[in-house]
């Protein structure tokens, strides 16, 4: 889910390597440090809730918490990439966050994603006898 994000978001950013392997190789890059930031909040959701499963059921208290602090962990990263680091830049039409200056698209999927990403481990916990 992550790779697929990253490859259609891919054209909004600058620095991307010219050939597609190359820029595919970087999206799936960018795909496996999303999956940390996933596997940071369920870890903080397990010391917060002191529950392993605390996304079964899936509760929106607790998806808020996670989602608010996946926003904050991805416009840090986000604003050092860009600011500090220099690794990518934003395409023209890209939409910038007021203030922080930011993009759009990654904090739209810190918004999207890990919600998404819980209610199926929620089902699939579900689904394999659990909770």
């Amino acid at each position: 889910m992550y790779f697929l994000w990253e490859m259609a978001q891919a054209p909004a950013f600058t620095g991307m390597p010219q050939g597609w392997w190359a820029a595919t190789a970087v999206c799936a890059s960018a795909a496996l440090g999303d999956g940390v930031i996933i596997v940071a909040l369920w870890a903080l959701g397990t010391m917060l809730w002191r529950d392993v499963q605390w996304f079964v059921p899936p509760g929106g208290a607790r998806y808020a918490v996670v989602v608010l602090v996946g926003i904050a962990v991805q416009a840090t990263i986000e604003w050092i990439m860009v600011y500090r680091l220099g690794r990518w830049g934003y395409s023209p039409p890209h939409p910038l966050v007021p203030v922080v200056k930011i993009g759009a698209l990654p904090v739209l999927q810190a918004v999207m994603l890990p919600p998404v990403v819980f209610s199926l481990a929620a089902r699939w916990q579900r689904a394999a006898g659990g909770r």
